[in-house]
């Protein structure tokens, strides 16, 4: 669901931030949406590692904005 910082880049080398669009770097805080499997900065949808810790299943934006189909 996140990523640390440190580990490995060259996996995710293609990755985009699903937010910014700005390319993947292992020296920032990422985490991946659970729905949409969308990776995001971090500081573009206002999580913390430390806040990342306590989240279970992780919503991006616009996976929280959208409504369930009757």
């Amino acid at each position: 669901m996140f990523e640390e910082e440190g580990l490995d880049g060259d996996e995710h080398g293609d990755t985009l931030c699903g937010a910014c669009v700005d390319n993947y770097a292992s020296d920032e805080f990422w985490i991946c949406c659970d729905m949409c499997e969308k990776w995001f900065h971090g500081i573009c949808v206002k999580i913390t590692p430390a806040r990342a810790e306590h989240i279970k299943h992780y919503k991006c934006p616009a996976c929280s904005n959208k409504r369930a189909r009757p």
